[in-house]
């Protein structure tokens, strides 16, 4: 009967680790649309597609046709942690590579990013024409003048991040709002989000958290940092820092690859493709090709 019994709890165990496995190496591209009140109508279906923590993974052709089966994108965005300690500097090249496959690539350094030299990461993305956001923003804007503000921070969980210098004034202006501009902020972790002090933004896309990577029915995430436990994954509505009410939206992803183990549970891999529509428009306005480059 024992040996029974041991039999089924290690065939239970080898079904549980491969389908742990399995949620760790899923390759899918989950798209939303998101209504936003102050998002120009001229920019009224500019689709982002959205990846973090990528860590030891390897960027697979299929996730390109995939985005691509969801209608593509104007621009990539990845939530930093573009790797991790020991991860071979051509893989993370390769990744990129194949990441602007499917559009311009935009990015912030996540605290892994850090784990060994920078500086060579940094050449390295240069090279590739990565538009690295370090506490800047740019400016994206559209022939009728109308523009958004695409901003990153370093990595707030080394407390590099200098939202101040990321959301610094510039000329820019929208039709609808010509003092604040449509902010879009992409920070790492999480956590920034407790952090934004009156900084004006409108969306704020992360990651960090892995979505706690394991997560035990009934007990929940076995990572318990504060991140995990404020901002485990998925939207949160922020408190309003406008005198017009409006409150932020944060969004944190579950990621694509793991950290310390190729394993998740109750928190798959995942990457999106988030349409952005404007409330103020009745119709859709394409983007012209191009347009969105760095």
């Amino acid at each position: 009967m024992m040996t029974a019994l041991g039999l089924l709890a290690a065939l239970g165990a080898l079904g549980a680790g491969a389908w742990m496995h399995a949620e760790a190496r899923r390759v899918t591209v989950e798209r939303e649309e998101l209504a936003l009140e102050r998002l120009p109508r001229s920019f009224d279906g500019l689709r982002l597609f959205f990846i973090s923590d990528i860590h030891r993974r390897v960027v697979p052709s299929r996730l390109v046709e995939a985005c691509r089966q969801a209608g593509g994108a104007d621009l990539v965005l990845v939530g930093g942690d573009l790797r991790e300690k020991r991860v071979p500097l051509s893989r993370t090249r390769d990744n990129i590579r194949t990441l602007f496959r499917i559009a311009p690539v935009y990015a912030v350094y996540g605290n892994h990013d850090y784990d060994d030299d920078a500086r060579e990461l940094e050449v390295m993305l240069r090279e590739e024409g990565v538009r690295m956001l370090v506490n800047e923003h740019v400016v994206l804007e559209q022939p009728d003048g109308s523009a958004v503000r695409l901003a990153g921070v370093d990595d707030p969980r080394t407390r590099r991040d200098r939202l101040h210098e990321a959301l610094a004034p510039s000329a820019a202006g929208t039709a609808d709002n010509r003092a604040e501009p449509f902010t879009l902020l992409v920070a790492h972790d999480p956590s920034i989000a407790t952090r934004l002090d009156g900084g004006r933004v409108d969306l704020i896309l992360s990651g960090h958290t892995h979505g706690g990577q394991i997560v035990l029915p009934l007990l929940g995430p076995l990572l318990r940092s504060a991140s995990v436990v404020q901002f485990r994954r998925g939207w949160f509505s922020l408190p309003a820092c406008r005198a017009d009410g409006i409150r932020p939206l944060l969004f944190v992803s579950c990621g694509f690859g793991t950290s310390k183990m190729p394993l998740r549970l109750l928190a798959p891999a995942q990457t999106h493709l988030f349409v952005l529509r404007s409330a103020a428009s009745v119709a859709p306005v394409s983007i012209p090709d191009g347009s969105m480059k760095p």
